[in-house]
């Protein structure tokens, strides 16, 4: 009942913000916004400028992503405690890195190789698809203790 008064006199917007869980998901959103664009990025110049393979810029542009994102996501979107268990929240990362880096990798098969589409085709889903497969990861298991 007081949760119920609590959104009526606050407002639904500051009764949804007074929730950890809903200002985990926003600081993990613009977080992951800033990681996937840097990403794209990385990824784009590879492909566009140096011409690099997709594959090859998808590894370069995914462990960029990835050494950013641990810092961010364990210290700022889950504020994670770390004392006594970096090593096994950092393994659990890596795992869950390398499931996106997996799916970014058929991303760019589907897209080249077996669609015959232009380099910058995979990006769409690396930007959209791969990120919400790595929320669930990382909210359900990476960081659950945080």
């Amino acid at each position: 009942m007081n949760g119920i008064r609590t959104f009526v006199q606050a407002g639904p917007a500051e009764a949804l913000l007074a929730r950890e869980s809903i200002r985990q998901l926003l600081r993990f959103a613009v977080a992951g916004v800033g990681v996937t664009l840097f990403s794209a990025v990385i990824y784009t110049l590879a492909v566009s400028l140096f011409g690099v393979h997709p594959l090859a810029a998808n590894v370069v542009s995914h462990g960029c992503g990835m050494a950013a994102g641990y810092m961010v996501h364990s210290r700022w979107s889950f504020n994670a405690d770390t004392d006594g268990g970096e090593r096994g929240m950092m393994l659990r990362f890596l795992v869950a890195s390398g499931f996106a880096f997996l799916l970014n990798s058929f991303w760019v098969w589907l897209a080249i190789d077996a669609m015959r589409l232009p380099p910058l085709a995979p990006l769409p889903a690396m930007v959209v698809l791969t990120p919400l497969c790595s929320f669930i990861l990382n909210r359900s298991w990476v960081f659950r203790a945080a």
